[in-house]
């Protein structure tokens, strides 16, 4: 199992988009995925399911992570009907917020991957969509992670979040806490090409982090907030920017699959 979080210092920057995004792109790809809904706002659950879910959701499986819980908050999503593959979730809950702790200790953070080794389905791929912030969930999934996604905005506010999030990866696994985590690298989201702002905020943050930057940037285009809003897979969406939006999401979910050579 290759787990991936998908992680931000600071709300507002997209991360849920791209989890959905990369969700898309795996079903589209005939890759079994699994998103874990981390965060509180429980917006992956809402794009994948169409509606808040009323069944064990990831509190309980962090409360409890065993085998029958783990398995019992798995729920197919409306996305694969028909497909291939599958899709699932394990849906976000507001009581997840009750956990995320700034300082917990080791065994807590040890809670997600406990969970994960138990359950009972197989999966190519997991994407864990993780709050916006560095706290306690987040410490979690990167605990139990194989690599970690930073989300950035080519923003004033980029380089210190980015900094600080992938050094969290650093220290983390350093530290023993999380021993397969690799910092894969920063997703540039939302980004508009003829913004000289966004230009020079993107080259600073290639400058600082060269290869860490990961190709390709996606751009701001409408169609991932048409997409997500209408509870629908990005490659169904039939708007004018669903085929730039797609093989953005397509290359790079290859190279996060293609990363799983390297430890």
């Amino acid at each position: 199992m290759f787990v991936v979080s998908v992680c931000s210092l600071k709300g507002g920057v997209g991360k849920t988009s791209v989890t959905l995004g990369l969700a898309s792109a795996a079903l589209h790809q005939g890759i079994n995925a699994l998103v874990i809904d981390l965060d509180p706002q429980a917006d992956s659950t809402l794009g994948l399911l169409g509606e808040a879910a009323t069944s064990t959701d990831i509190a309980d499986v962090l409360s409890s992570p065993r085998t029958e819980s783990v398995d019992r908050a798995i729920i197919p999503t409306p996305w694969a009907q028909g497909a291939s593959s599958h899709l699932d979730i394990i849906p976000g809950s507001n009581r997840s917020a009750l956990v995320d702790s700034p300082a917990l200790s080791p065994r807590d953070v040890k809670r997600l991957r406990d969970a994960l080794q138990k359950r009972s389905h197989e999966y190519d791929i997991v994407l864990v969509d993780c709050p916006p912030s560095l706290n306690g969930l987040t410490q979690m999934a990167l605990a139990a992670s194989d690599r970690s996604l930073v989300v950035a905005e080519p923003g004033f506010f980029a380089v210190t979040a980015a900094d600080r999030a992938l050094k969290l990866s650093v220290e983390m696994r350093e530290e023993g806490l999380a021993p397969r985590l690799q910092p894969l690298g920063l997703v540039i989201n939302r980004y508009r090409p003829r913004s000289v702002e966004h230009q020079y905020r993107l080259a600073e943050l290639r400058e600082l982090f060269g290869d860490a930057v990961l190709e390709p940037v996606i751009e701001e285009r409408v169609g991932l907030q048409q997409a997500q809003g209408g509870a629908v897979p990005l490659h169904e969406y039939q708007g004018a920017s669903g085929p730039r939006l797609t093989a953005d999401f397509d290359a790079l979910l290859r190279v996060i699959m293609d990363s799983r050579q390297y430890s």
